[in-house]
């Protein structure tokens, strides 16, 4: 779900690819809970358990999987 054309919340139990339209987001928030995978663009993958709630990770994915009830944010970078 796109809002503001600035953040996507990548709600529960959903993969969002982060290519063609999506390109150029660079950062990430979770809600408390959240589990999941990132998976970056330069390669590598991240645990979204070991990320801290309310924190903001500049971090370039090409796709979040959230495999829980929580959701997580990914905000555009300001260009």
């Amino acid at each position: 779900k796109i809002e503001n054309g600035i953040i996507i919340v990548v709600p529960s139990s959903t993969t969002v690819d982060f290519t063609g339209s999506n390109y150029g987001f660079g950062a990430l928030m979770k809600e408390d809970g959240a589990t999941g995978t990132i998976t970056l663009s330069g390669g590598g993958t991240i645990d979204i358990a070991d990320l801290t709630k309310g924190t903001i990770y500049e971090l370039s994915p090409s796709k979040v999987v959230v495999s829980n009830t929580k959701d997580v944010y990914v905000l555009k970078r300001q260009q």
